[in-house]
Order: structure tokens, then sequence, then C-alpha cells
């Protein structure tokens, strides 16, 4: 405690105790009081306002006001304590929340003065705090009970609102919105009961209106007059109008019987055409007394139980129970509350949506209640259904990804390495939504098994999982391949020909060196992935195709659309999920595997040729540029050959470009020069092809010709990867 502070605490404990009636106020009063420094810290609290906060006495002494206060009233009110501090301000009055010492909050009506002495611009400041927790936790209450009122408003099936007593409409519901013609928002705060009123009936409402608010005067709780809506037709209507609790207001009920009038004429009475409106409802309906005896119930209720049950307990004859029933809402309704719960009934074992209102009696209170009972079996088993699906994929995901963790393959994929486990994970994640998925990775990492998986573990799997080869498709063929044809639609079209997507409808596209494919069909494509769909050639007919597209490339697209190869929206739609294949050189620890299990898949079980330490010590050091691809051929050519050399084959080994260094005559044995010629051309484009790792499209630019014009060479020549 500072000096100053020290000073002011023994000045107003002189002067409580010369004025002995002001120390058993401070001491004893039932609201907190406080005193404040210049500073705005507490000088002296009483009793009562260190009790309100959980605080023992003295220990809000030397602390700041503000730091009791919930964050956002302190803020709030800072400046205005400021203010005050500096004495620009004598008095303020709000109310706000502490923060007890527990962490509970504590809403108080608190009340500051600035006390000044002669000569002297600030003394201290008096601060006095009323409990209105109450008062703001029976607001709380006072507005849920409004929002359960409206709900129930706002879906009681009749045409309803609620009239004050100048006739104006200040709550309406959906049916009075269809009754009438007007919106809601036109009626509510803004139009009068009268407005729609037929001019024949006008005075004789308004006559019941005001009479209704007279004590000891009658008006009618029913009537029939007629209405003009919106588009001036005139409709016989049948009110039901009810004065509500606070005496003031009044809640008026509407059926349209205009039907009814041109038909079978007016009903006998009010009671006829509310028992016409219960009737007709779909839900089972029943009223009962403060003794639980069922004084009415529908036609459908009878129906379902076999028997009139009128006179009977409702929950002997309708729930076959000793005792009232746990979820019955008797003692809200006969408070003067709706109430609404959900329930499985121990008779049929179906669940049902209870509405229980309560029906006023001549005095004003509540002499018996309505249940409206709506069967909500097949909603309440949707529910079910769906949290235990739920519960059994979150169960299945984590038992998926903790198997993950020390396995080392996933389907057909090899590896425990981390960057696989994390691969693992990531092909879980995309299996568990429909958002496009690219697949990144260097030439022979496994990119296709990856998608394999990714289509395997969704829920596309029982669907067709579609393979293209966006590289080996010549441009001018790309249409119809992807689109398919109609019969005549060009030269050679001779029957419809489903495209890719039609193939793929419902299941997985995989687009295999997606960074192939040209602008333009970029375009065509970006269409059917923003569901704009596409035409077969030579078709009329729009087809939108649901299918899940899974992309593969070895090249930096993002490269590619910087350098405008590839569109921007096209790359984003693709690239949703990236996976990325780590090389095999990033891996190592997994060839060990890999190795064993290419043994198995390509060899004889029972004569599979040794591995020995000296190979694995290869294989460890060899980068395997061309990656698992590359290492499955090693291992087959071992199992053939029973030659296990990884440097014949490396790469990155050679220093010299083979498109110069070459020997032309290198195992050409024809004679003539055209002969010579084309033996060579076999050579070198098998030459350039391994060194790209078969990649097409790169071959195609180190030879300088067209990607079209090599893939017809490799067809003429009959040159095979394997």
């Amino acid at each position: 405690m500072s000096d100053k502070t020290h000073a002011s605490y023994l000045k107003i404990d002189d002067w409580l105790g010369k004025a002995h009636r002001l120390s058993r106020i401070f001491d004893y009063a039932g609201a907190g009081i406080f005193f404040l420094d210049q500073t705005g810290r507490f000088i002296r609290t009483n009793a009562a306002m260190c009790n309100r906060l959980l605080y023992a006495p003295g220990d809000l002494e030397n602390r700041h006001s503000l730091d009791l206060l919930y964050k956002k009233d302190a803020d709030g009110i800072q400046e205005t304590l400021n203010e005050m501090l500096a004495g620009k301000r004598t008095a303020y009055r709000t109310q706000l929340r502490y923060q007890r010492r527990d962490g509970s909050i504590f809403w108080g009506d608190m009340s500051l003065a600035l006390i000044q002495s002669k000569g002297k611009k600030f003394e201290t400041i008096i601060g006095v705090v009323i409990d209105i927790n109450k008062q703001k936790q029976a607001e709380a209450k006072l507005r849920t009970s409004e929002d359960r009122y409206r709900r129930v408003f706002d879906k009681s099936g009749a045409a309803s609102i609620i009239i004050e007593p100048d006739m104006t409409i200040t709550m309406a519901n959906e049916e009075f919105e269809k009754l009438t013609g007007y919106a809601i928002h036109e009626i509510e705060h803004h139009m009068k009961w009268s407005a729609f009123i037929a001019p024949q009936d006008l005075e004789k409402m308004s006559y019941y209106h005001h009479q209704r608010r007279m004590p000891d005067e009658y008006a009618p709780d029913e009537y029939e007059c007629q209405i003009i809506n919106r588009s001036g037709d005139v409709r016989d209507i049948f009110i039901k109008v009810g004065m509500l609790p606070d005496g003031i207001r009044s809640i008026a009920s509407f059926m349209d019987v205009t039907s009814f009038k041109k038909t079978a004429g007016a009903l006998k009475d009010s009671e006829a055409k509310l028992l016409a409106i219960i009737e007709a409802a779909e839900g089972l309906i029943y009223t009962c007394n403060q003794d639980y005896v069922i004084e009415f119930m529908n036609k459908a209720l009878v129906d379902k139980i076999g028997k009139d049950a009128t006179g009977c307990l409702c929950y002997q004859s309708l729930y076959q129970r000793d005792r009232q029933c746990p979820w019955c809402a008797w003692q809200e309704v006969f408070s003067g509350n709706a109430g609404r719960k959900e329930f499985e009934s121990p008779v049929d074992n179906r669940w049902y949506d209870a509405m229980m209102s309560p029906i006023f009696g001549d005095t004003g209170s509540v002499a018996r209640f309505e249940a409206f009972l709506i069967d909500i079996t097949d909603r309440k088993q949707a529910e079910k259904a769906l949290m235990e699906r739920e519960v059994y994929l979150r169960k299945e995901n984590v038992r998926l990804k903790s198997s993950i963790r020390d396995r080392f393959r996933f389907g057909d994929i090899i590896g425990k390495s981390t960057v696989m486990q994390q691969v693992y994970e990531l092909i879980l994640n995309a299996a568990a939504t429909d958002a496009n998925v690219i697949i990144s990775g260097e030439s022979g990492t496994g990119k296709e098994l990856v998608a394999q998986a990714v289509h395997k573990m969704s829920e596309r799997s029982k669907s067709a999982f579609v393979v293209v080869n966006c590289g080996a498709i010549p441009e001018n063929l790309l249409e119809s391949e992807f689109f398919g044809y109609k019969k005549g639609a060009f030269t050679g079209a001779e029957r419809n020909k489903h495209g890719y997507l039609d193939l793929a409808d419902g299941g997985t596209l995989f687009l295999d060196e997606l960074g192939e494919i040209g602008l333009n069909m970029q375009v065509k494509l970006l269409r059917v992935i923003e569901g704009m769909g596409y035409r077969p050639v030579g078709s009329e007919r729009m087809h939108h195709p649901d299918i899940r597209i899974i992309a593969a490339t070895n090249r930096d697209l993002a490269d590619r659309v910087r350098s405008g190869k590839m569109r921007e929206d096209f790359f984003y739609r693709i690239h949703v999920i990236p996976i990325h294949l780590p090389p095999l050189r990033d891996r190592k620890e997994d060839i060990p595997l890999l190795i064993d299990h290419f043994m198995q898949k390509y060899g004889d079980r029972d004569k599979l040729p040794p591995i020995t330490g000296k190979m694995l010590d290869a294989s460890q050091a060899y980068d395997w540029p061309g990656n698992i691809r590359e290492l499955q051929n090693v291992l087959h050519r071992y199992m053939t050959l029973n030659r296990f050399d990884v440097s014949a084959i490396s790469l990155k080994k050679q220093t010299a470009d083979p498109l110069i260094d070459s020997d032309p005559g290198m195992g050409i044995t024809e004679s003539t020069l055209p002969a010579s010629v084309e033996a060579y051309e076999k050579q070198l484009i098998i030459k350039v092809l391994e060194k790209n790792q078969w990649h097409r499209g790169k071959a195609a630019e180190d030879l300088g010709i067209h990607r079209r014009t090599l893939f017809k060479k490799i067809k003429k020549y009959r040159i095979d990867h394997a």
C-alpha cells in the first residue's frame, strides 16, 4: 500500500469512525460498498462486497477495481472511470459483471460518486453495488421461455396472431402469412388486425375486441367473420380468440372455412369447427384435466389404440403405466407454459414428438391440457444410424491410423519409413473425402498404386477406377477419348463410343502425366469439374458425370502455370489434396522390403536366388534415378539372367551426350542405307527413352521432334518398354 493510499485509508476510516451510523451502515449494509483512490484501486470494501465476490475481508484492498470486472465490461467502463478519477465526471451508474474469485460471474447494479473536499478536485470515489444476479437469471429464463413460445406458436398448424390493445399485430406465423398474402415482416408491428376485416364485420369485431379487455364484460371466444386478403379475395374465417395471461394481449387462431361454406354450409357451432380441425390433423391428439383423466381423443388416436379411452387415466390407457409418465410436461403446462418432449412409447416402441399446451378455463387458470403427438420414429432411426456410422467411422479411422504406424505395407504399397507412414496417413485423409487429389513424384515412385489405394479406401471403391495416360494420347484424339462420340460424328465413327468420363461415372478418373494435357483440353475438363458437363462429339445431349479426379505428375505444375502451359484455375481445381511420393534415394531403409517383395512376386518361391550382403550394400549405395521401377527391373533381370548389376544401367554416370558420342554403326548389321538409318534411329530412340525413364514427352523434346511423331516411330519400330 502506497503512502498516499494509506493516508486515504486512514482518512476514510476516521471519517466513518466519526459518524458511528455511517460506520454501521458501511459494515452491515446488504449492498456492496467500496472506496477508490486516485489510481482506481480499492481503499476500503465492506463485508457485503467481499462476500459477493467470494473474497475474505481485506483481500480486495489495494487491488485495481477493473481487475475484478468481466473483461468486456472492464473495457467498456475504462474511459468513464478515467474521467471520474480526473474529476471530469462526478457520478455514473451502470449494470455490469464482476468475476468472482472462483471464476463465476456476478451481476451488479453499480453506482459511482466522486467525493471532493473544498479546494480539491479529487478526494475519493465511493461505489455501491446492488445484487441483481437473480434478476438477470430471471431475464435469461424469460428470453428462453419466449423463444420456446415463438417456436410453438410458429408450428401450431393454424394461422395465428398476437393482438395488442390498439389492434396492432405483434406476432404472426407462416400460416397467417399464407392466409392473407402478406409477408410476416410487413404484418408484425406494422398492420392492425382491423385492416384485414371485411367492412360488414368490422364493427362487430371491434366491439368484441374492446369488450374482451374490460372487466365484467363479455365477448365471445369464437365467432365467424370475413376477411379480405392481399389479392382482394373474400374468405370466410372461423376465429378462436383468447386472452394471454398478461390480460392485455389476445391470441387469435383462424381457419379458412370458405370451402366448407360453399360445399356443406356453415357448421353448427364453434366446437364442431374446432373438432373438424383436430380430426383432420395427422397426429394423435387428446386432452386431459388436472387429474390426468382423458376428456377427448381424436379419431386417429382411437383407431390406434383400438378403443375410446375417454374418462380413463392417460398414463394407464395410452401408455400402460402405473404412474405419471416421466416425459410428461404436466408441471410446465399447469404453470401456463407449453411443453415439448420426445419419448419412446413403451407400448409400440415407437418415438413421438409430444407438444403439450395449456387450455385456460373461464377463470383464466389452466383447466386442462392438450397433447399433440407426431410419430418421429423414422427420423430417430435415421439419426441413430447416422450416429452409429459416425462412431464406426471414427473408430475405423483411429484403428487404421494406429495400424499403419508400424506396418511395412499399405495395400500394394511397400515401405515402413517415416516418409511412407506420412504418405499412408495422407491416403486415409484423401479417401475420407471426395475432393480431387494430385500425386506428385519422380517417374517410377508408384503414383498409380497410391491412386488405386485412395480409390479402394473411398466410398467409390465399388465403382470403376479408370486410368488415362495423358501423355500417350495424340492431341487431336483427346476430346473423343475423354468425351466419347456418337456414331457418324466423323469419318470412321461406325458406332457409339463411351469416353473416359462416362466410363468413370460414379467412380474415379486417374489422369497420369497430367502436365501433358494442352490448354484447350484443360478448359473443357475444367467445365466438367465445375459441374457444367460436356457433350460427346456429335451429340446434342449434355452429360453430367459424377467423378472424382486423381491426377499424377512428375513435372512442376506450378512452374507450368508460371510459364503459361497450364491454366491457373485448372491447377487449383486439381490441386486440392496434394500427396508427394519421395524418391527411393530418400527412403533407402525400404529397399530390403522392396527387394523381398519383388523376389516373392516374380520368382519361384522354392528356387529364389540368394541376395547377398554385397548386393544389399550396392543397392544402398546406388541412388536409383528410375526409383522403384528401376529396382523392379534389376531384380527381374537378376532372377532371369542371374546377374545383379546396378551400375550397368546407371544414368547418372553418363558424362557424354548419347546423341553425340554414340557410335552410329554399333549393333547395326543391315547392308542397305535405309535399313541402317532405321536401325540407328531405333537405337537412338531407345537410348533417349531410357535416359528419360521412358517419359515420352521429355524424350520427344530431347530428340527435337513432335510428341506425335515419336509415338508413330515407337509404334513403327515396335519399341516395348517391358
